[in-house]
């Protein structure tokens, strides 16, 4: 017998329906199980009322209880819901109606109404709560206010009366009881599942905090790595550039040593960086013109103006920006300042930014570009070549003109 309820009651469940829809599933099938149990005992009643008892209404309101059923085992929920909600309202405002006020058929609403917050999260947001609670209420406002006259019963003593109301009674406070311990346990229940998953949630924010913690050491020692193997290599450079005398060799070495330079510079921003994922553009713009000025003994020399907003770049887009800004600044170090020795040195940048738009502007006042420079030839420098093929990189534009001296605009997106 247990077997076969438990079958009854678990009509419609499955597995990948949320817990909260598995309970409500389970309560309607439950309620309709009590409904047909106490239907069929409502049979009974034929041996006090005898030829007044109803019974073609209490038929068709067992058939519509195993009807819900059916459509629960059917997986159709919202249909057995509604059926259930419409179906035990009519059937206690059909007793209403049938039988005068004392017998207290009325009394049935107590345990409907404890099945209103048994089904439902009490919210204005659950569209089934807002239709059960509309529902009862109409329901007992016509039990209680209207009265259909052709089918109430008139001849009921006084005794049979009282004897109604002592049943009506009992039947209803069994299953405001039932209803009522059922709720209780419930929210028993569900405060222990609370509790167990807040549990659960601090174990798991825990050990994911642990090992977010040891992924940032990681991160941060891989960056503090590459920074001193950088700084290695620019060592080793500066010994080869100590050990040879060849001016072309020298310049050469002396570029290598500002490329790497540049690129140690984006590690070390990003160690000293809590994120370990992101520095300031700005920031890192302004100190790797300072260390490219002064490795060239200008930085007193040359007038310095710079304008930047804050921008946050990702690492995807350091290192390629980084060496972009290297090989023009180096550039005009070498053409503007260096070699021409303008009397006095003016270097201009520029970093702005516009709906996650990016635009780069560096302006020297050297002699600017030759006349013969083509940015699109084929035998271009390798300074310039790495900047077209860096911009390409970062999917940016590079334009190249002269306008009072080398001028460089560099253009793209963050995103």
């Amino acid at each position: 017998m247990k077997k076969l309820f438990d079958s009854v009651i678990n009509f419609g469940i499955s597995e990948v329906l949320l817990p909260h829809d598995r309970r409500k599933i389970k309560t309607v099938n439950f309620l309709n199980v009590i409904c047909a149990c106490f239907l069929i005992i409502g049979y009974s009643n034929y041996f006090i009322l005898g030829s007044n008892f109803a019974a073609g209404p209490v038929s068709l309101f067992l058939v519509l209880t195993l009807l819900s059923l059916v459509l629960s085992k059917l997986h159709m929920p919202g249909a057995s819901f509604v059926l259930f909600s419409l179906n035990v309202n009519a059937s206690i405002f059909y007793l209403n109606q049938q039988y005068p006020l004392e017998v207290g058929a009325y009394l049935f609403y107590f345990p409907l109404i404890v099945s209103v917050v048994l089904l439902n999260n009490p919210t204005f947001k659950d569209k089934y709560f807002l239709f059960h609670s509309l529902i009862c209420a109409v329901g007992f406002s016509l039990s209680m206010f209207v009265k259909v006259r052709f089918i109430e019963v008139k001849t009921l003593s006084a005794e049979e009366i009282k004897v109604m109301w002592y049943y009506d009674m009992f039947i209803s406070a069994i299953i405001t009881a039932t209803l009522s311990f059922l709720l209780n346990r419930l929210i028993l229940q569900q405060s222990n599942e609370i509790l167990t998953q807040n549990k659960d949630l601090t174990v798991a924010k825990e050990e994911v905090n642990v090992s977010l913690k040891e992924k940032e050491i990681l991160l941060a020692e891989l960056h503090h790595r590459v920074k001193n193997n950088l700084a290695i290599i620019s060592g080793l450079l500066n010994l080869q550039d100590d050990a040879t005398s060849n001016e072309e060799a020298k310049e050469i070495i002396g570029d290598s040593k500002a490329r790497i330079m540049s690129m140690a510079l984006v590690h070390r921003m990003l160690y000293e960086n809590t994120e370990l994922k992101n520095l300031d553009l700005g920031q890192y713009a302004s100190e790797l013109i300072l260390e490219l000025f002064n490795s060239y003994n200008l930085a007193r020399k040359v007038q310095i103006t710079q304008e930047y907003d804050t921008i946050i770049l990702p690492i995807a887009k350091s290192i390629p920006l980084g060496l972009i800004l290297n090989e023009i600044v180096t550039n005009s170090i070498k053409y503007a300042y260096r070699s021409a020795s303008p009397e006095k040195g003016n270097f201009y940048v520029s970093i702005r930014e516009n709906n996650n738009h990016v635009t780069v502007t560096i302006q020297d006042n050297g002699p600017g570009f030759p006349e013969s420079f083509n940015p699109e030839a084929e035998n271009l420098s390798l300074g310039v070549f790495l900047i077209k093929t860096l911009t390409e990189q970062i999917d940016g534009k590079v334009a190249f003109m002269t306008r009072g001296g080398a001028r460089i605009e560099l253009n793209f997106d963050l995103n």
